[in-house]
């Protein structure tokens, strides 16, 4: 039977948006492409697609995939489906073959962990495929075997044990957005229908003469700021305090919520009670919304540091989770919104974006959830307020910038009060006297394509952190440095694979490019590793941009004392 005939035979093209496919395109050693899309048919369930000789074989999961390697999920094998499927998002109108609504839940790259494409080949007529997927969401090392040896079309879906696998892992319960444009189901299923609405009118209308929001909803990432010295005086700025906590995208759709870290964790288990302040609004308001935020420790009107989530960041107990409720409370301070039904504001000014923000938490009375401070022209009072009140930093914003997704912009410029950032583990080096597990900790970041050795730590740990730090370093231990130099601590060193970002606190960097007084804060499981580099204040031509001659007295007061951000190179 020729490729894609069952595939073909199964659809009426006239009446449904999939794609028909075009001729086979053979594929080539390393572009092998993957895409799991969320099916709402008779049945939720996701389709796993994997290419191969011009097509995507094609599995249907109905549980989806379970990043757990002791839980095994079927997958029942489909017909081959065209590569122009990748892209297929929307819905299959009802009475057609699978009629509902399609996501593209995951996309990505993979490939066999055993040989080449013959190999592949060989292995999927054999029935069992070992493989890697380089996705957005599932990473790491899988496996599809058949259930009988035969031709049967039952499979099972196992993910290895790797740095990706977690146990009681369920990744499809809390991820509920679509990779490519952010959408929930209820979102496409919902512009699916005005689409077919507007279609059946005769009229056109005429275009809005003032700007409005565009419906079409961009992949969302953290807008990024940079490192500045001093704050921007003149119209047109509104100044922010810089929290101390997990940054996130929140998307709340009715039941549906996820809480995306910058390393696309999703950490909306760890922290139930935000979960159930988004899903209130949501519902109060009957529509979904995209927001980006800080989660904080938070007790009564005070705010807390990061170290104060600590325990709670990484916790898989529901009765731990329940007495950090109880203990440490913590909330969603929003300071943007990025979308609201099924409107994109990322085009927008900060202005537009701020005002809308206050009105959709018009009324908002949960202590989980905040409207973040704001105030134009006022930087110098926040100032005073963040020195006393030992602030991290205060965040400057212009009002006119649009959202910027995944970008750093000198439309945003944060200003620390005492010099932290992030860094690398390199290695470790042994114990001395009653310490247990870990002495230090080798940092470093990266600079060009280099790992750069910035000191070691052996202050801030408790026990729990250095047995914590112990067991995720000792997987990732190697024979050789990963530094540019190897550094030569005064004690027995272990080599670690550059994979754990820590956040640390320090008096300065000296004139060899070392920390001095290093302090150990907190793991970062929600920074990627690949994108720690050393900070400092924006080169001299940005500064000119921002802050002219006149403004050279107001720089921000830390930066004074702690000399660190003033020497440090970006």
């Amino acid at each position: 039977m020729p490729p894609l005939e069952t595939y073909r035979r199964k659809r009426d093209f006239s009446a449904t948006a999939e794609p028909r496919g075009a001729a086979l395109r053979p594929a080539t050693p390393g572009s092998l492409r993957f895409v799991i899309q969320k099916h709402a048919a008779s049945h939720l369930h996701f389709d796993l697609r994997l290419e191969l000789d011009g097509v995507m074989k094609s599995w249907a999961v109905p549980k989806g995939p379970s990043i757990d390697p002791q839980v095994k999920r079927l997958a029942m094998q489909v017909e081959d489906h065209p590569i122009e499927y990748n892209r297929f998002e929307g819905t299959i109108p009802e009475g057609e073959y699978g009629g509902g609504t399609v996501m593209i839940w995951d996309r990505g790259t993979y490939e066999p962990l055993e040989g080449g494409l013959d190999e592949l080949r060989e292995a999927f007529k054999k029935g069992t495929i070992k493989f890697l997927l380089h996705g957005e969401r599932l990473h790491g090392s899988w496996a599809l075997v058949r259930m009988n040896r035969g031709a049967g079309r039952q499979w099972l879906l196992i993910k290895h044990r790797d740095r990706y696998a977690r146990t009681g892992g369920n990744i499809v319960g809390r991820v509920l957005t679509s990779v490519a444009t952010q959408r929930t189901m209820k979102s496409i299923a919902g512009e699916e229908r005005a689409r077919a609405r507007s279609a059946v009118k005769t009229s056109e209308r005429r275009a809005p003469t003032r700007t409005t929001p565009t419906r079409v909803i961009p992949r969302l990432e953290p807008m990024l700021a940079r490192l500045g010295t001093s704050l921007p005086e003149g119209k047109g700025w509104t100044f922010e305090p810089k929290y101390d906590g997990i940054r996130v995208l929140a998307f709340a759709d009715g039941d549906a919520v996820s809480l995306v870290t910058r390393n696309q964790l999703d950490k909306a288990s760890q922290f139930p009670d935000i979960a159930g302040a988004l899903t209130a609004l949501s519902r109060k308001k009957r529509r979904p919304f995209v927001l980006d935020g800080e989660i904080v420790a938070y007790a009564g009107r005070v705010l807390g540091r990061f170290q104060e989530l600590q325990e709670r960041i990484h916790e898989t107990n529901s009765a731990k989770i329940a007495g950090h409720i109880r203990n440490s409370p913590a909330a969603l301070i929003a300071f943007d919104l990025l979308m609201e039904g099924v409107v994109s504001y990322v085009k927008e000014p900060l202005a537009t974006r701020r005002a809308t923000l206050e009105k959709l938490f018009a009324r908002q009375r949960s202590p989980a959830l905040r409207l973040g401070v704001s105030i134009e022209g006022g930087g110098d009072r926040l100032l005073e307020k963040a020195t006393k009140e030992g602030w991290e930093g205060i965040m400057a914003k212009r009002l006119d910038a649009p959202y910027r997704t995944g970008k750093r912009s000198d439309a945003w410029l944060k200003l620390k009060l005492e010099a932290r950032q992030e860094f690398v583990v390199g290695g470790w080096t042994e114990p001395r006297r009653s310490r247990e597990h870990i002495g230090s900790l080798l940092l470093g970041y990266w600079k060009r394509g280099k790992l750069i050795y910035a000191g070691h730590t052996g202050a801030g740990f408790s026990r729990r952190t250095l047995a914590d730090l112990a067991a995720r370093l000792a997987p990732l231990e190697r024979k050789t440095s990963a530094f540019e130099t190897e550094p030569r601590p005064n004690a027995p060193a272990h080599w670690t694979r550059p994979e754990v970002v820590v956040e640390i606190k320090f008096n300065e960097w000296t004139a060899g490019g070392r920390l001095r007084r290093p302090v150990f804060l907190g793991v970062r499981d929600d920074k990627d590793a690949r994108t720690v580099v050393r900070e400092g204040p924006a080169r001299q031509r940005q500064q000119r941009r921002v802050r002219p001659a006149a403004t050279a007295r107001r720089t921000v007061q830390a930066t004074a004392t702690s000399r660190a951000t003033a020497k440090g190179a970006a």
